[in-house]
């Protein structure tokens, strides 16, 4: 209550101020003001951050992208999509422009940024998929098996074992990857006709 009682006053002087000052207030002076009503002001806040990510994405101003997401991070650690996509944009939409040591130093942070997700959010597979995914598209899939080992403990989707099954294949393990895709196509129905299909080919060429 304390501070959603400190936001509430806080927004309430900057935009009445504007108001006085102006005689008028504009459309987005009304919808911060309107956020006030929210019955947690954090959430108004996060929601006024989203918009603007959204309007950075649509200009490709994808390197202004993360200090938003991390601020978001910063107000609500629970939401697992900012670690997730702000570490996205940081490794792959930001990392790329700079040199070969300057890209290591942000992906680096991109990974930091992700695992510190983790830490507030260790129940939820997502962040460890994201990063397994990371790894598998750096060649580590030791560590990104890893981290799927964690994701598996937790409710998820095809996509780990999909995951999965293909670091095998890349490892050359053909037993573990048969059995990941024989997992597959009995759990996850709408994937069978896919998962059989690696099987087969998996088969044949063990023969």
């Amino acid at each position: 209550m304390r501070r959603k009682s400190v936001w509430y006053f806080l927004f309430t002087f900057i935009f009445l101020g504007l108001k006085q000052a102006s005689g008028e207030l504009r459309l987005e002076h009304q919808a911060a003001l309107e956020m006030l009503s929210y019955p947690d002001i954090t959430q108004g806040i996060i929601d006024l951050l989203y918009m603007d990510i959204e309007y950075l994405w649509h200009q490709g101003a994808y390197e202004r992208l993360f200090p938003i997401y991390r601020i978001i991070t910063t107000i609500e650690p629970n939401d697992v999509e900012a670690w997730a996509v702000g570490g996205w944009f940081l490794i792959n939409g930001v990392a790329p422009i700079y040199s070969r040591e300057e890209r290591q130093q942000i992906e680096r942070y991109g990974i930091q940024f992700i695992e510190k997700g983790i830490e507030k959010n260790p129940e939820d597979a997502r962040l460890y998929w994201e990063l397994s995914w990371i790894f598998y598209n750096k060649g580590d899939f030791d560590r990104a098996l890893e981290y799927l080992q964690e994701a598996e403990k937790y409710p998820h989707d095809f996509k780990v074992e999909h995951l999965k099954a293909h670091i095998y294949m890349k490892k050359n393990m053909k037993n573990e990857a048969i059995n990941e895709w024989q997992k597959i196509s009995e759990k996850y129905p709408e994937n069978k006709y896919v998962a059989d299909r690696f099987i087969r080919q998996l088969k044949q060429d063990s023969n």
